[in-house]
């Protein structure tokens, strides 16, 4: 029985393992017909450019049945490619009883074809062989097997083939490849020896660069385009074993994958589990062409860039952009200064200021490549309007029309038709289709979104799902470089606050934008009403200024009434300043003067406990910031004594001799005590 498992053996290794998988598989069944174990099966199938240990164990684990193949296919399939089953047939033994003795070594080469023994007997390879000149090649390191050797693989005579030594990762020899000269055969892997090892082109330093490559060829043009290490995995079915290898013993080093064409996304995949990276062929080449290709043709410097420009493959976690590979960019604007392209704006005011005209005044501006307020010129471009308020024919429309607008260059997005039927427009699931759109009308450059609490889904008080919301139009304006400007109001009161904080909904509508703009009506110091558009905020540039402008209705068509913006001057100061009314100013100022009488009459001469000043001035009905702020322009001394109490006195009570009255102060020992308040809210 051993003898036969030995003759089926050589057989198997006498036949090619990198045939076609139609073959193989029958092969594995007769293999497995023939008494032979995985093993075997699997160290045979390794000499293979195209091994997959997981494929080999998986097909073998698979056979149930051979359904009619028996050993007779394995030697025949041997007899095919020259095996002689009687050469070195070692004699039958005769009966004997049944031993214990543990079973032949499976991975023994046949007699004559040691790896050592082979390799000990070939001279060393020069740059005049056949492969080496085709493939630009270094001999170094490398053997030739002596002329008129007899040693045969598979049937093929391997006598001025190259041979490559596969170490292990420890350096000792496993095996060998052999590759003939161009048009003599093709490149074998030695019988009996299993492929588990590489060979390394140049020298590897750890935490250095290794390319981890398929065959020699494309080895030798890493190494000779960059004076890297170049590892040569023998096959692209080991390249994932190497490079796993390779991180095991190297955490630091930076493993290259480098595919032939055809094999880009497996090469991505290896390099995403083993933390390295990987390089792809430009555009135009074949199937299978390889980097000693593009060495060859475009030259070892080209080939060098190309190596340079390793891909890292998206990977879960944290992503960082080192400031070395970003280019700084300025910012580009369509209104310098008010709009900028890709970006987010918040349009608010409180209602009736004209929010709505205000964008489309902007709109028509664009579609005519027209003047800015400031006198600067629009480049002309396309419109994308979504309004949830108003109609588009009766509303939008005849505003458009009555600015001056291009009705043909602006677009309203009505809704989404999907099987058949006419859906409202969802951004959080149509944002694709939109995209195609505008790529469709091409040089799309504002985008108005009114009233832009209508894209967010959720609670727009919640700062997470509003952020969640606006993402995705924002990235719509980002990648089709258009400015976008969503429209809002005002929360009620906040007079006096400032206008950027009174954005209605959750903060994030203005976190997120880059510039918030705020219209408004206020009255002039000549008593007149007038309307302003200020820049609340900006990120990005100035954010002051602003232009005073005027709704006037207009004929936009026969017998259509339309509103319109009709723009008056530049103005000067904060939106703060800008919008305050005058009114509020001198509501604002009596309620101080109040204040200060108050704290004149209650203070007087004395050291007064903070919490009577409060419950008094609440009881004139006066406001606690009020009297702050009355405290604050009178100078009053805040002084905190024992048990932390504080205390608060007119400025004349600063000098200790003026100190003639302290009843009404507490438990209060000496006025060694008492600190002056340094910022401290009392």
């Amino acid at each position: 029985m051993l003898a036969d498992l030995d003759r089926a053996r050589d057989a198997l290794l006498a036949c090619d393992p990198g045939c076609a998988r139609e073959d193989w598989v029958r092969l594995a069944m007769a293999a497995k017909a023939a008494g032979l174990d995985l093993d075997t099966f699997d160290s045979w199938s390794s000499q293979a450019d195209n091994y997959s240990e997981r494929d080999a164990r998986a097909v073998w684990n698979s056979i149930r049945r051979t359904d009619g193949i028996g050993p007779g296919t394995l030697f025949k399939a041997a007899a095919q490619n020259g095996w002689n089953p009687d050469a070195g047939r070692r004699p039958r033994p005769g009966p004997a009883k049944a031993t214990n003795r543990p079973a032949v070594p499976l991975n023994r080469p046949p007699h004559g074809v040691g790896a050592y023994e082979l390799w000990e007997r070939c001279r060393a390879a020069d740059a005049s062989h056949g492969y080496i000149l085709a493939k630009a090649g270094i001999p170094d390191g490398l053997r030739v097997v002596p002329d008129g050797d007899s040693v045969s693989i598979a049937g093929q005579r391997m006598a001025g083939a190259l041979v490559v030594p596969v170490r292990d990762f420890d350096g000792v020899l496993c095996t060998l490849q052999l590759i003939p000269p161009p048009g003599a055969g093709k490149k074998l892997n030695l019988p009996g020896g299993r492929v588990a090892g590489v060979y390394i082109v140049g020298e590897m330093a750890s935490g250095g660069i290794a390319y981890l490559c398929e065959g020699i060829g494309q080895a030798w043009a890493c190494w000779k385009a960059t004076g890297q290490a170049a590892v040569v995995c023998f096959g692209w079915g080991r390249v994932r074993a190497v490079a796993t290898e390779l991180r095991r013993r190297d955490p630091l080093a930076r493993l290259v994958v480098v595919p032939d064409v055809g094999k880009e996304s497996e090469a991505e995949a290896i390099a995403r589990d083993v933390a390295g990276s990987w390089v792809s062929m430009p555009a135009g080449w074949s199937l299978n062409a390889d980097v000693n290709d593009f060495g060859q043709r475009e030259g070892f410097d080209a080939l060098e860039v190309l190596l340079q420009g390793a891909r890292i493959p998206a990977v879960d976690g944290v992503v960082l952009l080192n400031g070395s590979d970003l280019t700084p960019q300025p910012i580009s604007w369509l209104w310098r200064g008010w709009l900028a392209l890709g970006k987010l704006h918040i349009l608010a005011g409180a209602p009736g200021q004209g929010k709505t005209t205000l964008a489309l005044a902007m709109a028509a501006t664009v579609t005519v490549g027209g003047r800015w307020p400031d006198g600067s010129r629009c480049e002309r471009g396309n419109v994308l309007v979504w309004s949830g308020e108003d109609d588009p024919a009766d509303t939008l429309l005849p505003r458009l029309i009555a600015a001056g607008a291009d009705k043909h260059r602006v677009h309203f997005i009505s809704g989404t038709r999907t099987n058949g039927e006419l859906q409202p427009f969802d951004p959080a699931t149509d944002m694709v289709q939109l995209a195609a759109q505008a790529s469709r009308i091409g040089d799309v450059r504002l985008i108005i979104v009114d009233p832009v609490v209508s894209a967010v889904t959720g609670d727009s008080h919640k700062n997470t799902e509003v952020r969640r919301a606006l993402q995705p139009l924002v990235d719509l304006a980002a990648s089709i470089g258009a400015a976008l400007v969503g429209i809002s109001h005002f929360s009620k009161g906040g007079q006096g606050q400032d206008p950027a904080s009174r954005v209605v909904g959750s903060v994030a509508f203005t976190a997120v934008a880059r510039v918030v703009l705020v219209a408004a009506k206020v009255q002039g110091d000549d008593g007149d009403d007038r309307r302003i558009l200020a820049r609340g905020k900006s990120n990005i540039g100035p954010d002051d200024g602003g232009f005073e402008y005027s709704i006037a209705q207009v004929e936009a068509l026969p017998g259509i009434q339309a509103s319109r913006i009709e723009w008056g001057s530049a103005v000067e100061g904060t939106a703060r300043e800008l919008l305050r009314d005058p009114e509020d100013e001198c509501e604002e100022t009596n309620a101080q003067d109040a204040a200060s009488s108050f704290l004149r009459e209650v203070l007087g001469d004395d050291v007064v406990p903070v919490k009577s000043v409060e419950a008094e001035g609440k009881a004139a009905g006066l406001a606690w910031r009020t009297i702050r702020r009355a405290s604050d322009a009178l100078g009053v001394l805040k002084r905190r004594g024992s048990e932390n109490r504080w205390y608060w006195s007119l400025p004349k009570l600063s000098k200790p001799g003026n100190l003639s009255n302290l009843s009404n102060v507490s438990r209060l020992d000496n006025l060694d005590n008492m600190t002056a308040e340094r910022g401290v809210r009392s």
